[in-house]
């Protein structure tokens, strides 16, 4: 419970003030200057206002100057006159110079255009119009010689003064005049009316009227410093900060949230009070501002204050926690403090210098409050003090510091002393690493003394710190972790032990000593290592891994005396702050403004209680006030500043946060034009590390890593419409909202619509054209094949003809040879049928007569003999060769080439194998052939299988089939 009331009584006092109140700045903001070649305008800046869009105006003598988070515009369209006043009100920016008055607003292209609102004679013979106030929802203008009221943009009435109205004001609901005769004035309506005690002020100069309360108001004067209004009553406001402001002349002022009050003077720059009237800050032109007369005052919506200066414009980052002493101290490059006796103690690359905490805290302190120690000169590397003495380890040895000098209390050959370390168990000795080795230091009579240098160790010793054990360890940037083991007298090292950084688990960097948590530790990019004593290795901290990425783990931890550990990675710095269970917070995003400024390989941090802590940067210190509440996720925006095609001269532009600029119409551009230029800028002002990621939509697969640019071009894209996105982060990981911006690119003119209809209706004409002329060739060709047709046809038929009675007479002559063969192989079948019949008959006949005789015969014996004669005859005349030539030449005639085709084969068969080849050969059975050739039907098989033989036809193989083929 009472946890939770703490918490709430914190938050309760950051968000009513009285917290912020008390903190403390010890050096001077961050502030960030623009010449007027930058923002090319003149060199006055009469005021200062931001938008919704979260752009900056600012009334300059050449016009309105906007800068958007990046770039700078100036707008002329008030003519060649000053722009004495700028505000913006919705979403309108209103302007007023020199007998001029209007406003800025977006048009269609989200272009800001100006609408002069001078209509009247009356509003163009007022003057210089200096200030614009909103009021009861009224716009007014106020000049010395009247006040113009507005509302809707429309001419209410115009109160002109009698004398001068020298400033206005709205402050707790009022709208105050002061007029240069009967001095401060209210107006009521639409009249004004005198103040009860206003006339104090009639031929004073009131450039600032600010609320404390809603019933206390501050009232700023040029030349007469600050006044009380009780609402009843005026009287001089006598605070700290009112002699201060009565000498340098209060320009014009602000209140800032409702922590501050800002002062804009003449002479001494800007001045900030607390509410009590106590100075908080001056920064002038000695600490940084480039003029000291400020003109005009306004904050943004991140806390920064914005100067508009008499040469150029001034941004202070007032809302950030830290402050720096650099510049106009002129200390040289910060390496170490310490505070001792309330004295603090500056070690830089140039000496030693020191300041008393309450100079120091002093608002005004200058650089002569800081006193250089003498004897000191040359570079410092560290302190020690306790509570007796300083000591200093510097380039030339140990220095006492007594006062603001310095006394060496080492040898001419001690050179170069790192750090100071106690010894365990021996409060009276100290243990020094130097560029050469260890040295030892004894209090005596309270005060320390060289005793002697340890010998058997001479590497450089930056970095030491003792173990549990007693062992002093030792890192080296480029040999490794050395473990010393240290003789009882302090005079000599009996062992050293030598580890690489890659001796160190997954490790690949220089490792750096330091003591966390009473145990060294190791630390690399690669991880935070520990002694495992056990096993005589080392071991990752594990913790560490799930609060560092891989490879971004701190190069250097320092443990501050309430457990915090600070620690430092690639030029920036953060803090595990620890809690009250015992687990830690890391915090980075106070410490934002130090990067890239802290010292490389040689950071440092002096934690001095809670609230206050030093680092050294390169040109000085910076001071981190841990009482600072500042909110680190306030939303931005972002802007398409310009999209331009190529060769178009219009210019498109698209602020979403505004409601009268958010895409009405998608341009359309030419194929030929296809080229754009797209610019974008986020409107942070804190520090200009945006970075950004874009995605077109039809053309990228997915947005862009993100990074620093804020342009980007695009060309040759395909005809379609688009979408460009583009989206925002600042360096505290806030996302502006994304801004979108779409746009159509047309088809070249052969794949436009137009072209399409009248590639079709070309491409109809041309194919009835095709159509009509192939018809009409077709025809012609018909006609011209149908006469060479004709021709061709009584050509053929005249050859038809001729061919026909050619081809007649051919017939009619081979079928008259045929005849005439045909005859000629009757007559001599005939011819041969009657020669057989023939001689059939006389063999017949000669049988015939034999038979008679033999009748006669009686002998057995003759008989016998004859009929033996007669049966031998008849052999002999059914084996007759002419018999056997008739049958082939009838042969011949059918199987025409066989018998020489045969011979051809087989040479080597006689006539009887020829004769059975071509009864064989016209498929006779062997019964039959064995009586054409008088032999038994045994004798044919056998002569069959010696004709296979002389054949060379294999068993099994087919006779019938073989003789056949040939």
């Amino acid at each position: 419970m009472t946890k939770n009331f703490s918490i709430l009584l914190l938050i309760f006092l950051a968000a009513t003030g009285i917290l912020q109140s008390q903190v403390q700045k010890l050096g001077i903001p961050e502030l960030e200057y623009f010449n007027r070649r930058m923002y090319n305008g003149g060199t006055q800046n009469w005021g200062v206002t931001q938008s919704e869009t979260g752009f900056m105006y600012f009334a300059n003598n050449d016009g309105v100057v906007e800068f958007d988070g990046v770039n700078w515009r100036i707008y002329t369209d008030l003519g060649s006159f000053n722009v004495r006043s700028v505000r913006a009100i919705d979403d309108k920016i209103y302007a007023g110079g020199y007998n001029k008055l209007g406003f800025f607003e977006y048009d269609s292209l989200c272009n800001l255009k100006y609408h002069s609102l001078s209509t009247t004679s009356d509003l163009r013979s007022l003057g210089d119009y200096w200030s614009i106030h909103n009021w009861n929802n009224q716009v007014i203008f106020h000049s010395q010689q009247g006040v113009c009221f507005f509302k809707n943009d429309s001419l209410q009435f115009i109160l002109k003064s009698e004398s001068r109205f020298i400033a206005a004001f709205v402050v707790n609901g009022m709208f105050l005049l002061l007029d240069e005769k009967q001095g401060l004035m209210e107006v009521r309506g639409s009249k004004v009316f005198p103040l009860a005690g206003g006339s104090i002020f009639a031929g004073m100069q009131i450039t600032s009227i600010m609320p404390l309360s809603d019933s206390q108001i501050v009232v700023g004067t040029m030349n007469n410093g600050l006044y009380l209004w009780d609402m009843q009553h005026f009287k001089p406001w006598d605070v700290e900060a009112n002699d201060l402001l009565k000498s340098i002349n209060i320009f014009c002022g602000e209140k800032y949230n409702d922590d501050f009050l800002l002062f804009g003077t003449i002479q001494g720059g800007l001045v900030v009070t607390d509410l009590n009237g106590n100075v908080f800050m001056q920064v002038d032109k000695d600490k940084g501002l480039n003029n000291n007369t400020v003109l005009s005052l306004k904050t943004d919506k991140e806390g920064n204050i914005w100067a508009g200066l008499d040469n150029g414009i001034i941004k202070v980052n007032f809302n950030s926690s830290i402050s720096f002493l650099q510049g106009y101290y002129n200390l040289g490059t910060g390496y170490v403090i310490d505070k001792f006796k309330e004295q603090y103690y500056f070690g830089t690359n140039q000496a030693i210098y020191t300041i008393s905490d309450s100079n120091f805290k002093n608002p005004l302190k200058t650089r002569d409050d800081f006193i250089r120690v003498k004897g000191s000169e040359g570079q410092v590397w560290s302190f020690y003090h306790d509570e007796n003495s300083l000591l200093c380890g510097h380039h030339l040895g140990v220095f006492e510091i007594v006062g603001d000098h310095a006394n060496l209390i080492t040898p001419a050959e001690v050179n170069g002393v790192w750090n100071f370390k106690k010894v365990m168990k021996h409060p009276d000795l100290l243990v020094s690493g130097s560029y050469t080795g260890l040295i030892i230091f004894q209090k005596k009579n309270g005060r320390w003394r060289y005793k002697n240098k340890i010998e058997g160790f001479h590497e450089s010793a930056r970095f030491i710190e003792w173990d549990n054990s007693g062992n002093l360890w030792v890192s080296h940037g480029y040999k490794g972790v050395f473990k010393l083991q240290i003789s009882d007298d302090f005079k000599s090292v009996e062992q050293v032990d030598l580890f690489p950084d890659t001796f160190f688990p997954g490790n690949h960097y220089p490792l750096v000593l330091s003591k966390v948590n009473g145990e060294c530790a190791f630390s690399s990019r690669d991880g935070v290592f520990r002694i495992d004593s056990s096993a005589n290795s080392f071991v990752r901290d594990k913790e560490y891994d799930h609060i560092f990425k891989k490879g971004m783990f701190p190069k250097y931890i320092m443990e501050d005396q309430y457990k915090n550990q600070w620690y430092f990675f690639e030029g920036r710095t953060g803090v595990l702050r620890y809690l009250e269970d015992g687990s830690y917070k890391r915090i980075e995003y106070p410490f934002m403004s130090l990067d890239r400024k802290l010292v490389n390989s040689f950071e440092f941090v002096y934690v001095v209680d809670k609230d206050n802590v030093f680092f050294s940067i390169e040109d000085g210190f910076a001071h981190y006030s841990a009482k600072d509440f500042k909110n680190y996720k306030i939303p931005f925006k972002v802007h398409i500043r310009s999209f331009k095609g190529n060769n178009d001269s219009t210019v498109y532009q698209l602020n979403e946060s505004s409601d009268q600029c958010k895409q009405e119409l998608i341009p359309e551009f030419l194929f030929a034009k296809n080229a754009f230029e797209i610019d974008y800028a986020a409107s942070f002002h804190e520090r200009r590390e945006v970075l950004y990621s874009t995605f077109l939509k039809g053309y990228d697969l997915d947005f862009s890593q993100w990074g620093p640019e804020n342009n980007r071009s695009i060309a040759n894209l395909y005809e379609g419409e688009y979408e460009f996105v583009v989206k925002a982060k600042n360096k505290y990981g806030v996302e502006a909202p994304e801004v979108k911006f779409k746009f159509v690119v047309l088809p070249p003119w052969y794949r436009s619509d137009f072209a399409k209809v009248f590639f079709i209706f070309l491409f109809i004409c041309i194919f009835l054209l095709l159509f009509f002329a192939f018809n009409r060739r077709v025809e012609m060709s018909k006609r011209r094949e149908k006469l060479m047709q004709q021709e061709r046809f009584k050509i053929k038929e005249e050859k038809l003809k001729t061919a026909a009675l050619v081809s007649e007479k051919e017939m009619i002559r081979m079928r008259n040879e045929k005849l005439r063969s045909e005859m000629v192989f009757k007559e001599k079948e005939l011819a041969n049928s009657t020669v057989n019949l023939i001689q059939k008959n006389d063999l017949l006949t000669d049988i015939k007569s034999q038979l008679k005789r033999m009748i006669k015969i009686s002998e057995k014996n003759e008989l016998d003999k004859k009929v033996r004669f007669l049966i031998n005859k008849i052999d002999r005349d059914i084996d007759n060769d002419n018999n056997w030539e008739v049958f082939e030449m009838h042969f011949g005639q059918v199987h025409e080439a066989f018998f020489q085709k045969l011979k051809t084969l087989h040479p080597d068969l006689n006539s009887r194998e020829q004769k059975l080849c071509a009864y064989i050969k016209m498929g006779m059975a062997s019964k039959d052939i064995a009586s054409l050739m008088n032999i038994t039907t045994r004798a044919v098989e056998n002569n069959r299988y010696k004709l296979r033989q002389k054949l060379g036809i294999n068993h099994g193989d087919n006779l019938l089939g073989y003789i056949e083929s040939i």
